[in-house]
């Protein structure tokens, strides 16, 4: 079954391209503690990813497609997290630092999707968001990585 998602995604993929622009590289960016400027340079810095709301471009690797309709938002100042996985909508806290994301426990809508690729977005999605440690911004798009460095999600 994953390979049937994996492969209509990338289908989906390539008929919008546009879905390419953002997290163009399957691992993230690395920090280099940076000479200033903003422009090109990797962001560890909370609030430059809070208050926006963030689309879902790769879920473990796997091309989400746009309709998906998966996002999340982080506000700064309350640590709040909110989101749609495609089927349910999402809120709960974030943990937040310098680098560090730690997202849960989530409170999530129990709606039924007909569409079962989408049931199985939504399970993937979540699961890897209880997973994330760690994220980085970069002009590129915003990466949530767990513990042991692996890319969960990729936002853009």
């Amino acid at each position: 079954m994953l390979r049937m998602i994996a492969a209509s995604l990338g289908l989906a993929l390539a008929l919008n391209p546009a879905l390419a622009l953002a997290c163009t590289s399957p691992t993230p960016p690395r920090f280099d503690g940076g000479s200033g400027g903003f422009k090109g340079s990797v962001l560890i810095s909370v609030g430059r990813m809070a208050g926006v709301v963030w689309r879902a471009v790769t879920i473990d690797g796997i091309p989400v497609p746009k309709t998906a309709d998966i996002w999340l938002s982080v506000a700064f100042a309350d640590g709040k997290v909110s989101g749609g996985t495609g089927c349910n909508r999402f809120t709960g806290q974030a943990e937040m630092d310098a680098g560090e994301l730690i997202l849960g426990p989530l409170a999530v809508t129990k709606l039924a999707c007909a569409d079962p690729v989408a049931m199985e977005l939504e399970a993937a999605y979540l699961k890897a968001l209880g997973e994330v440690r760690w994220f980085i911004f970069a002009p590129e798009g915003l990466w949530l990585s767990r513990e042991d460095g692996s890319v969960a999600v990729c936002l853009g």
